[in-house]
């Protein structure tokens, strides 16, 4: 127990420290999905410049949208 801390809560260090490392993991895990999905998406597109762009936008929201929820779920896993 710590004074100021409520039960289950943690100091500042520690919150500091798990989101350091929730962060590490969700950016192995937006590179992890991500790098299957370039791969396919660079292999079943036309050579169309146009699609290649959609493409390549898709995969870069993909890789945020993938990292973000990686690193909540790494955060509430570890907390």
């Amino acid at each position: 127990m710590t004074p100021g801390i409520a039960v289950g809560g943690l100091c500042a260090a520690c919150t500091q420290e798990l989101r350091r490392r929730a962060a590490r993991i969700g950016r192995w895990v937006g590179m992890g999905t991500t790098l299957p999905l370039a791969g396919y998406v660079a292999l079943s597109l036309p050579r169309d410049p146009t699609a290649r762009l959609v493409g390549v936008a898709s995969v870069l929201v993909w890789y945020v949208l993938a990292s973000l929820i990686g690193r909540r779920v790494a955060w509430e896993w570890m907390k």
